[in-house]
């Protein structure tokens, strides 16, 4: 028959501590034993309760019935005065343990069952600290959380017990650490929940309502829980506001629900390292996650007909994450930062408050992702019809992913399949992929430190321009009431590398087909040639690449190409010598740094062009001249002024070479070859003082092909 123990089980092992007896009763089973080493441990650090009313042991099995913990607990300020209070209470009418069993110091148990458990956390708001429980419990509260836990199960627990630090006094930064290390005494195969729900609220304004459902862990052993699933989450969160009217309240309501919740390797060792409580094989806290079915509304309840937001609806198909990690930082440097800004004066809180951003460490994420997200929201009008007209603004997007993103960097965020919309059609946004690669910046560490330092000069401030190695966007394209035909974009890319602190040295740049309606030049003159080119829409290219060689300190400006399509074409290659790499360091002296510069060779091509030809018949129609005579009269007149210049051969070549464009424009080409490199300071006074020179030095040549 069972055999049944009336008492007071938490006094009594209170008492035991108290004594320093190693006693326990004949009758008590390693499963109760374990649960009064806990009760007694509650008492000693301040809790009133910490009692079952009655435990029953039948065979193997041990039930305990009506186990209550509860305390009132206050936070004081520096004097001593209570600045804020909150009574805990814990109640379970009955807990199942089977198979328990004790060797030494580890007690273990078979299963452990709790049907079901409610809790309540109330934080009061009193000059003085409540004495006792029946006090805490009629005073009025500042917040309430409470809730209930059904149907709570851990299968083949261990706990190695250690003697745990009384908390009655305060949490003192050893309690703390202490507390952290006991977590890897324990281990269990598995644990789950049937249902768990939360409720709080604040005052009168905020309120939440939250369950979680079907929630389970695989083993949980030397700090690692092998993994973690939830079926269900929902959470409807209610805040009550003063509208732009004040005599209206604002009534704003967040519903959120996802599933199948799923963390693998959910590992404690990273946070007891960073309190050099323990060793961490690597720095990854959770290994990966996932969810699915993800869903946001908010709706605002009295708002306003001129106010934006009536309802807002968000939803995801999933989301998935990877290798969350936690690295360097000093714990116990940033305890006691915190303890030392309490007392410090006001004016040594900088100095400290950059030491405590590097005690922070660092924390990243290895990838995200989310899928098929959409964003759809209604202005107050719109939100009582919005089952019949369409959203203020929508936005939909089938993927975001990022990877390596930290405290001082992004390895890349890519988007793909954008669409928005706002007022319904009035104006359409669409994006095939945008991708970012490469983003560094400083830490908070350092920004900190420059924005408080008043003497630091532009060069501080560059220091802390983020660098970034791609942007691309493609696909992209706009559709609005402004408007007569869409604006595309097939592709831009600009590519930047081998920076030298914020600034690259090398940039590639690609626009491809970014194409308008003509109608949207505001030349007229432009609108008529491109008419008469039969041109409607403008269709743009272009791609240069610029590299600096620090081997050689030449800057090369290679494969510039722009393209008007059906119009005109251009191409051009400079390369500039003697570029130091103080320029890329220090920009702001670049007059001092460029004045050593050298000119080493360019080519400019102009090519496929009927642009050139149709802009000077239309400026000749306007005359009242033949294109041939207006052009010869431009070109001839250009020449006259150039003076000294004008009896130059190169320059004789030039004008008859732009002539024959004029007529037939194929292919233009100037080449400019000078025997050795050219300082720019020479140049500058050779074009000022002797500019008939330049030609010759410059290795001048002009080229037309028909």
């Amino acid at each position: 028959m069972p055999f049944k123990i009336s008492k007071r089980q938490g006094l009594f092992a209170a008492s035991i501590t108290v004594l320093g007896l190693a006693v326990q009763p004949a009758f008590a089973s390693p499963a109760t034993d374990l649960i009064d080493k806990y009760n007694a441990w509650y008492l000693e650090s301040g809790f009133e309760k910490a009692s079952y009313a009655e435990a029953i042991e039948t065979g193997d099995t041990t039930e305990l019935r009506d186990y209550n913990v509860a305390g009132i607990f206050t936070i004081k300020n520096d004097e001593g005065e209570p600045t804020l209070s909150f009574y805990a209470d814990i109640n379970i009418p009955k807990m199942i343990i089977e198979d328990s069993a004790v060797n030494g110091d580890v007690y273990s148990y078979g299963s452990m069952k709790v049907a079901n458990a409610t809790y309540e956390i109330r934080l009061i708001d009193e000059d003085e600290a409540p004495e006792d429980i029946a006090r805490a419990s009629s005073l009025e509260t500042v917040a309430v959380i409470s809730g209930a836990i059904s149907g709570y199960s851990v299968v083949d627990y261990a706990e190695e017990w250690a003697e745990r630090p009384a908390l009655k006094e305060g949490m003192t930064q050893e309690a703390f650490l202490q507390l952290l290390g006991l977590s890897l005494n324990s281990s269990y195969a598995g644990s789950s929940i049937d249902e768990m729900t939360v409720t709080s609220k604040m005052a009168e304004a905020f309120g939440n309502n939250t369950v979680f459902t079907g929630f389970k862990t695989g083993s949980f052993q030397d700090g690692v829980t092998q993994s973690i699933s939830l079926e269900s989450y929902s959470s409807v969160a209610t805040s009550m506001g003063i509208a732009s009217d004040p005599k209206s309240e604002v009534k704003t309501t967040t519903t959120t629900t996802y599933d199948n919740l799923k963390i693998n390797d959910l590992d404690i060792r990273p946070l007891l390292a960073f309190f050099k409580v323990a060793e961490a094989p690597s720095n990854n806290y959770i290994s990966s996650y996932s969810s699915e079915a993800i869903n946001m509304e908010i709706l605002v309840d009295g708002a306003k007909s001129y106010d934006p937001i009536g309802l807002i609806k968000l939803s995801a198909a999933s989301s998935s994450g990877k290798d969350l990690s936690i690295e360097g930082g000093d714990g116990l440097k940033l305890l006691s930062l915190l303890e030392r800004l309490k007392s410090s004066p006001s004016g040594a809180h900088d100095d400290l408050f950059v030491e405590l951003l590097g005690a922070i460490g660092s924390y990243n994420i290895g990838y995200f992702d989310l899928k098929d997200l959409s964003v759809t929201s209604w202005d107050p009008i719109r939100a009582r019809r919005m089952n019949e007209i369409s959203p203020s603004f929508e936005m939909k997007l089938a993927s975001l992913s990022l990877s390596d993103l930290g405290l001082v960097g992004l390895g890349n965020l890519t988007l793909e399949g954008f669409h928005g919309a706002v007022e319904g059609d009035d104006a359409i946004f669409d994006i095939g992929s945008f991708e970012l690669t490469g983003v560094s910046w400083p830490s908070a560490q350092e920004i900190y430190a420059t924005s408080k330092n008043t003497s630091a000069g532009p060069q501080a401030a560059l220091a802390l321009a983020p660098t970034i190695e791609k942007f691309s966007i493609t696909n992209a394209e706009a559709q609005g009431g402004d408007l007569p035909t869409p604006v595309f974009l097939k592709e831009l890319t600009i590519e930047m590398g081998n920076h030298i602190g914020p600034i690259p040295t090398q940039i590639s740049d690609v626009i491809d087909t970014l194409s308008f309606d003509a109608a949207l030049l505001d030349e007229p003159i432009a609108k008529t040639v491109l008419g008469r080119l039969g041109i409607e829409r403008v269709t743009l290219n272009q791609n240069f690449k610029i590299a600096w060689d620090e081997n050689t300190n030449d800057l090369t400006i290679e494969q510039f190409e722009f393209e008007l399509k059906g119009g005109v074409k251009l191409r051009a290659d400079i390369q500039l010598g003697n570029i130091p790499r103080s320029l890329f360091e220090n920009p702001f002296n670049a007059e001092a740094v460029v004045a050593l510069a050298t000119f080493k060779g360019a080519q400019i091509e102009v090519m496929e062009s009927p642009l050139v030809s149709e802009l000077l018949a239309a400026q000749a129609e306007q005359s009242g001249v033949p294109a041939e005579m207006l052009t010869a009269m431009m070109v001839d007149g250009t020449l006259q002024q150039a003076g000294p210049l004008s009896e130059i051969t190169f320059m004789k070549e030039l004008a008859e070479a732009v002539k024959s464009f004029a007529g037939n424009p194929t292919n233009i080409k100037v080449t400019l070859a000078p025997d050795n490199e050219i300082s720019i300071m020479q140049l500058g006074g050779l074009a000022a003082l002797a500019p008939q020179q330049l030609p010759e030095l410059l290795g001048a040549t002009v080229n037309y092909t028909e």
